[in-house]
C-alpha cells in the first residue's frame, strides 16, 4: 500500500490534542462527478481553483467508492449510505417516511451543533433530510441551480444561531444531467481541444444490460468522439460552476473568520463514464471511473495524501471524529481519522461493490475483478499496470491463481455485507 505524507511532526502534536472548541463541518456531496474531475489531482484540462486550493492544504484519498446499490438511480443508495452510515445491504429503504436511527443531521443536531441540508429534493432519502433543524429544497432546473444552492447556504450562515458550532450538508444536483451551467463557464471549454480517455470506445466490449438505461441513451451508439467531447465540455463546465460557488461560500466563511475553525469534506456521490469509457456514459458500471473524488481540510487535517480504499458512508464516523462527535454504534463504515493522522495506513483490505444483480465487484490494493452473474463472465485487472483496465486477465493461463485468489476474496466480502442473493460467486 503506498501511502505519500507531507507532514511535519509539530502539525502531528497538534492534530492530536484536542481543540476547546468543536470545529464547524461542511460536507459537500456533489452528485455524479468522478474523481478525475480536480485540476490540482492532474486534470489539466479542467478549471477548479477553489478545489485546488482544497487539495493543496488539505489531504486526498485516490480511492473512494460508493458501495453501489440495486437501482439504476445509484445515487440514491449512495446518499441513503452516506446519511445513515449503513452499508449498501443493511441499509433501510429509500422509500420510507420516516426513520428513528441515526443520520448525520440527527447526531450533529443532537451533539449541539446547528445544521443544514440543501439538496435535491428526489433522489435522496428524505427522512434523513427531516432530520436537520433546517432543509432546504433546490430542485435541478436550469443553468442557475449551483447559484442557488450556494445563495441557500449563505443566506442561512447569516441568519444562524452564532452561540453553536454548525454542520452543513451542501448537496448540489450537480453536474447531474442536464448539463447547463452559466454561460460563462460553457465558454470556457471547446470540445475540439479535449482529450478522450484512453480507454475511450465506440461500443462497450461486454454487452453488461445497461444499454437501454437512461443515462446511456444521452448519446448515439456507436459513441462518436465529437459527441463525446461536447460531453465532457458540458460536464467541465458544470464542475467549474460547481467550483465557483463553492468559493463562494469558503470565501464567506473566511470573512467572518471561521474557516480555521471548520472541516471541509468534498466528495460525490459517484463517479460515471461520460466521455465514452469503455463504451459507457453512466454509472451503472462497477470500472474505475465509479470512484468519487475524495478531499478533507480544515481543523485538525494535515496535508496528504493517500491510497486506501475508502467507502463514501466511512465517512459518517469520519465526520464525527474530527468534530468531537459519538459515532453511534449502528454505524457500519470506518473511520479515516487514524490514516489521516498517521496512524494506520489502511482501514481495510478489500473493497467490495454492487450493482443490481448483474454486477460484483472486489478489489484490494492492485488487483481487481468483476464478476457479471447473468454473464457468467469475469474481468480481472491489474491496476498497477493497467489503471485503465483495458486488458482483461481472466482467461490468462498465467493468472489462474491471481483469479482463483480473487474469486475467493469475492466470496469472504459477500458474507461480510451480507450479500446471500444469487449473485454469489462460486
Amino acid at each position: 500500500m503506498r501511502f505519500a505524507l507531507s507532514l511535519a511532526a509539530a502539525v502531528v502534536a497538534a492534530v492530536s490534542s484536542a481543540s476547546a472548541a468543536p470545529p464547524n463541518v461542511l460536507f459537500v456531496y456533489t452528485d455524479d462527478q468522478r474523481f478525475d474531475t480536480i485540476a490540482a489531482l492532474g486534470n489539466k484540462e479542467i478549471d477548479t481553483p477553489t478545489l485546488d486550493a482544497l487539495v493543496n492544504r488539505g489531504f486526498t484519498f485516490t480511492n473512494a467508492y460508493c458501495q453501489g446499490g440495486q437501482s439504476a438511480a445509484v445515487c440514491v443508495p449512495s446518499r441513503v449510505m452516506l446519511l445513515t452510515g449503513k452499508s449498501t445491504f443493511r441499509t433501510p429503504d429509500y422509500r420510507a417516511k420516516t426513520y428513528d436511527k441515526p443520520t448525520l443531521g440527527k447526531v450533529f443536531r443532537d451533539a449541539g451543533f446547528a445544521t443544514l441540508c440543501v439538496s435535491k429534493p428526489g433522489n435522496s432519502f428524505r427522512p434523513a433530510h427531516d432530520h436537520f433543524e433546517t432543509t432546504v429544497h433546490i430542485p435541478h432546473v436550469g443553468a442557475d441551480t449551483n447559484r442557488r444552492c450556494a445563495d441557500a447556504v449563505l443566506d442561512w450562515l447569516k441568519d444562524r444561531n452564532r452561540e453553536k458550532p454548525f454542520f452543513v450538508y451542501y448537496a448540489p444536483s450537480m453536474p447531474h444531467d442536464p448539463r447547463t451551467a452559466e454561460e460563462k463557464f460553457h465558454k470556457r471549454y471547446d470540445p475540439a481541444k479535449l482529450t478522450l480517455p484512453k480507454n475511450f470506445m465506440a461500443e462497450s466490449p461486454l454487452d453488461i444490460g445497461v444499454r437501454d438505461i437512461r443515462d446511456e441513451k444521452l448519446a448515439a451508439y456507436p459513441r462518436a468522439e465529437a459527441e463525446m467531447r461536447q460531453h465532457l465540455a458540458d460536464y467541465y463546465a458544470c464542475i467549474s460552476s460547481l467550483d465557483f460557488h463553492l468559493g463562494r461560500i469558503l470565501d464567506a466563511l473566511k470573512d467572518a473568520k471561521h474557516l480555521d475553525n471548520t472541516v471541509v469534506v468534498f466528495t460525490s456521490d459517484q463517479g460515471l463514464a461520460v466521455g465514452g469509457r469503455h463504451g459507457l456514459m453512466g454509472k451503472q458500471n462497477l470500472y474505475e471511473h465509479f470512484k468519487s473524488p475524495l478531499v478533507i481540510a480544515g481543523l485538525g487535517v494535515p496535508k496528504g495524501k493517500s491510497d486506501a480504499l475508502v467507502y463514501l458512508h466511512d465517512l459518517f464516523p469520519t465526520a464525527c471524529e474530527l468534530a468531537g462527535v459519538p459515532v453511534p454504534k449502528e454505524c457500519d463504515g470506518a473511520s479515516l481519522k487514524p490514516v489521516l493522522t498517521r496512524k494506520k495506513a489502511a482501514v481495510r483490505d478489500a473493497l467490495f461493490a454492487v450493482y443490481t444483480g448483474t454486477q460484483r465487484m472486489v478489489r484490494d490494493d492492485r488487483w481487481k475483478l468483476l464478476w457479471y452473474p447473468k454473464l457468467g463472465k469475469f474481468q480481472l485487472f491489474d491496476l498497477k499496470t493497467d489503471p485503465d483496465e483495458l486488458t482483461n486477465l481472466a482467461e490468462a493461463k498465467d493468472h489462474a491463481d491471481r483469479l482463483a485468489a480473487m474469486k475467493k476474496l469475492l466470496r469472504e466480502q459477500q458474507d461480510l455485507f451480507g450479500d446471500d442473493k444469487a449473485e454469489r460467486v462460486k
